[in-house]
């Protein structure tokens, strides 16, 4: 699913990747608010400090924060080691990013996956430097972002209901993007690619599922309330 540099037209890559950095910067920005909340050495205050009328209480956890969310992208980056050859498109492979949003928080799920991929296509040649807005989109913010909420959606029915249902939604609309957009850039008949990207990324999904309700449950000392 990772899409090297070469596949993209020029125009369409340049508008990924303008959207990317800006929801990136929008992610950190909120992380590293909270990551200031926790540690509360920035207000001082015996560890308490009130902002307008809303009063917080401040902890020494922030390194612990962090510490969680570099374990997260170490899976992640574990989840998407293995990759299987399609021949008329790109490849497929797990994701991840359900399993890194529930745990951490849609967003910190996409810093996380977006963290994974710019390491990957840096240093490892996984996914093109040029295409990394569109990897981005596809795998941080669909197959991550996106998916916390249909798990969300599903999550007062049944846990793994949601699990399921976020699984497949992740995998399956991220490898419909990733299809689309190279469809667009004509580097792919969509039609003739169609059947082999989603049967293929069917069956992902299906073992994403599995592995990700296993993985929640060792990490689910990891999982914190959010309010997103």
């Amino acid at each position: 699913m990772h899409i090297p540099d070469g596949f993209l037209n020029n125009n369409l890559a340049g508008g990924f990747t303008v959207g990317a950095l800006g929801m990136l910067g929008y992610c950190l920005s909120k992380i590293l608010k909270a990551a200031t909340i926790f540690t509360g050495t920035l207000m001082g205050n015996n560890g308490n400090s009130n902002i307008g009328s809303v009063s917080f209480g401040f902890s020494d956890n922030a390194s612990k924060y962090f510490q969680n969310l570099t374990i997260i992208a170490i899976w992640v980056f574990a989840f998407q080691m293995f990759n299987i050859p399609i021949q008329s498109a790109t490849s497929a492979h797990l994701i991840g990013g359900v399993f890194a949003a529930v745990l951490a928080g849609p967003l910190e799920g996409f810093v996380i996956m977006s963290s994974v991929l710019i390491l990957q296509g840096l240093f490892f040649s996984d996914g093109g430097i040029l295409a990394l807005g569109a990897n981005i989109f596809n795998m941080a913010f669909v197959g991550s972002f996106l998916s916390y909420y249909i798990y969300k959606t599903f999550l007062n029915k049944n846990h793994y209901l949601a699990v399921f249902a976020a699984c497949l939604f992740s995998v399956l609309t991220a490898s419909l993007s990733c299809l689309i957009e190279l469809s667009i850039s004509g580097t792919v008949s969509f039609l003739t690619a169609f059947e082999d990207m989603m049967n293929m990324h069917l069956i992902v999904a299906l073992l994403e599922t599995g592995i990700t309700l296993v993985l929640l449950k060792i990490f689910k000392n990891l999982t914190r309330d959010t309010d997103e």
